[in-house]
């Protein structure tokens, strides 16, 4: 009876913390599926918002009540007005703002000063690939005809070149942009400048350093494939990364 008294005595502390740890972990679960129900909830709200008023509604996703607009837009207006939108959301709690104007018209360095036409290659271009981060596949990013803007399937597939950036911080990079030969020669390094520089601002909109990313446009003076068929033209309207530093 000794025995039973004593096991009885050291079960009732073990049993009530194993209550004590299930209760938790359904909280927790709870939480988890509550925020998820919320953030889809207000996702879906806030979208339908967007589209009644004209604006891209991808631009937005939430983190709980708070919305994070990402992306590129024409103007500092547009950009305005899609945070008035998402502000004015019943159950928004705030939004953080991470949109990028593009405003780009003319090829300039950060200095300010106009960026020399590189010379026009002999032959075709061979891409680095020697470090994991030039070898992510970034042919989701495309471009409009003389636009640079990055749309959703642009921005997903650069998720990867940021996680190699905040891997390795010491990591400096080029990230250049090419088009084919259609067009003319300074219309086609402004296009492709303005399109570097928007993917920079983006990747400094999700904190990487300035130091780690260098944007140039090299318009059409870098091909990798004939730009006499469709197939080769297509191939030299891309965007690379270089390392420049490891």
């Amino acid at each position: 009876m000794a025995i039973l008294a004593f096991n009885r005595q050291q079960l009732l502390p073990l049993t009530a913390l194993t209550m004590l740890v299930v209760v938790g972990v359904l909280t927790l679960l709870s939480l988890l599926f509550k925020q998820s129900v919320i953030e889809t909830d207000l996702l879906q709200r806030t979208r339908q918002a967007l589209v009644e008023a004209g604006l891209p509604a991808d631009i937005v996703h939430f983190s709980g009540r708070d919305g994070i607009l990402t992306g590129t837009v024409a103007s500092d207006a547009d950009a305005e007005r899609l945070l008035a939108v998402v502000s004015g959301v019943y159950g928004v709690r705030a939004v953080s703002n991470r949109l990028i104007p593009v405003n780009v018209p003319i090829v300039v360095t950060t200095q300010g000063t106009p960026e020399p036409l590189p010379a026009p290659s002999g032959g075709l271009h061979a891409p680095s690939k020697k470090y994991p981060i030039e070898q992510i596949d970034l042919s989701a990013i495309q471009f409009e005809y003389s636009k640079a803007e990055l749309n959703a399937e642009a921005i997903n597939a650069l998720q990867k070149v940021i996680a190699e950036l905040k891997k390795t911080p010491s990591m400096k990079i080029e990230v250049s942009a090419h088009t084919d030969n259609q067009g003319t020669a300074l219309g086609n390094m402004a296009v492709t400048q303005a399109r570097a520089e928007v993917i920079r601002n983006y990747l400094l909109s999700q904190d990487i350093d300035a130091k780690q990313v260098k944007a140039r446009g090299y318009g059409s003076t870098r091909p990798v494939a004939d730009n006499a068929n469709e197939e080769g033209a297509r191939q030299n309207r891309r965007i690379e990364i270089t390392v420049l530093e490891e």
